[in-house]
């Protein structure tokens, strides 16, 4: 620990990294926030609704998240991307462009996916996940889906003009906050309410992002065609990696949907949830680093790059360590707040912690790949982690039960980082893990 903190020191005096240690430590605020509001969330949902009802709303919100990154099309980096670079140009008539094309193709494919999983919700909750109870909260927040979908475009088109504050607080703060509101005023106690409450957390969301970026974006002086395949060159690939990262997460509790009983689901989700406070730090340098990642490659600046990724892995470390190791040592205490049917869940905080943490230490590798038009080698590792991550579930669930669900998820987010870590290698010449001893 002290090696790491003089190599803090040392970075810290450095011109090039004070903008990168100044606009992180606001992020990182943000995110803190966001890990705080998220962990409320948890904490008033579990204890409003029980662990049974509970289990029926967060599964629910786990379905409608895999379909609304179906419907964002692999959007969310490539927007990160294009909205960076034509915004560090000041053309602004292209970054409106960008975003109007990007909206218009996201609502051909919500608004249909939302209607499919309206009209079918109570045959998906029955013959799929074999619980007649989730019919109702599948619904309503099925129809959060455009909204969200929607507010996250938003929210990775301010992170991409570097307004990260805002792009923090829309993407990971307000939905949670809101319900948070919501469910404290109405009393909400069942799966159903707090679905429908979610759904309005999540209009009131969109209205912030929409206020947020107009103010922020300079007018557009005339609309200017984009290249609708060098949009598409980037976001297919991502879409696919969009899709499969939402599976490498969350695979693990598809299955349990199948499998385990509600309360049990309920822990899956709240101890997943909870070792968010380990990778928020990535999330926080991400929403910093994404859009420079691409500004430094598009000018050729690779030692800047190697330097400036390098310096992130070691901020990020530092901070994840003791969040990992309080969530290791203290399981029970922790999941004590969310009510006596939650501390059963101490193994599956541990391994989730787990998993989190070598993804920190990792880096920010797949913004690194996606930044730089290294898209489909990430492409290629999700699909891989999101098959491992499936088949581990099917295989280990039916051994170990709701614990063979998480070990699935966590070895396929450890996995998967761990794979990227050598593409980045291969494809930049660097290992963002140099300060561990590799090169």
């Amino acid at each position: 620990m002290a090696a790491f903190i003089s190599k803090f020191k040392k970075l810290s005096k450095k011109e090039e990294n004070k903008e990168l240690i100044k606009h992180s430590f606001a992020a990182l605020i943000a995110r803190i926030g966001g890990a705080i509001a998220a962990f409320l969330m948890n904490l008033v949902v579990a204890r409003y609704l029980g662990a049974s009802e509970a289990g029926y709303f967060f599964l629910a919100v786990t379905i409608t998240t895999l379909i609304s990154t179906i419907g964002r099309i692999g959007a969310d980096q490539t927007i990160l991307r294009f909205v960076g670079i034509y915004s560090s140009a000041s053309d602004w008539n292209k970054v409106h462009g960008v975003l109007r094309k990007i909206i218009n193709w996201s609502n051909l494919t919500t608004i249909p996916l939302t209607a499919i999983i309206c009209v079918f919700s109570k045959q998906i909750s029955v013959y799929i996940f074999h619980k007649e109870e989730l019919q109702w909260p599948l619904f309503w927040t099925s129809l959060s889906i455009p909204f969200f979908t929607l507010y996250n475009i938003y929210g990775m088109a301010l992170q991409g003009r570097k307004k990260v504050l805002l792009s923090v607080t829309g993407l990971k703060v307000l939905t949670p906050v809101f319900l948070i509101i919501l469910i404290l005023i109405f009393a909400f106690n069942d799966g159903k309410w707090a679905s429908i409450g979610y759904t309005i957390a999540c209009f009131i969301n969109l209205i912030f992002a929409y206020y947020w970026w107009r103010k922020k974006l300079p007018p557009e002086s005339a609309r200017e065609a984009i290249d609708s395949s060098a949009l598409w060159k980037s976001c297919g690939p991502l879409w696919i990696v969009a899709i499969m990262n939402v599976i490498t997460t969350w695979g693990g509790q598809f299955i349990a949907g199948i499998f385990n009983n509600s309360k049990e689901l309920a822990q899956l989700a709240v101890t997943r949830n909870t070792t968010i406070l380990v990778s928020f730090v990535l999330t926080a340098v991400n929403n910093v680093s994404a859009p420079r990642f691409a500004v430094m490659y598009s000018e050729g600046k690779m030692n800047q790059l190697k330097n400036y990724a390098r310096n992130t892995t070691l901020l990020m470390t530092l901070v994840a360590l003791p969040i990992t190791l309080f969530l290791w040592f203290f399981p029970e205490f922790i999941l004590s707040f969310f009510g006596k049917d939650f501390k059963d869940g101490a193994w599956l905080l541990r391994i989730f912690s787990i998993g989190q943490f070598v993804s920190v230490i990792s880096g920010s590798v797949g913004y690194l790949l996606n930044m730089t038009g290294h898209e489909k080698d990430m492409r290629n590792v999700m699909v891989i982690n999101a098959a491992l991550s499936i088949v581990l579930a099917l295989i280990l669930n039916p051994i170990y039960g709701i614990i063979g669900s998480a070990l699935a998820s966590a070895i396929s987010i450890a996995s998967t980082n761990l794979m990227a870590v050598g593409y980045v290698k291969k494809r930049l010449g660097f290992s963002t893990i140099s300060i561990f001893g590799f090169k």
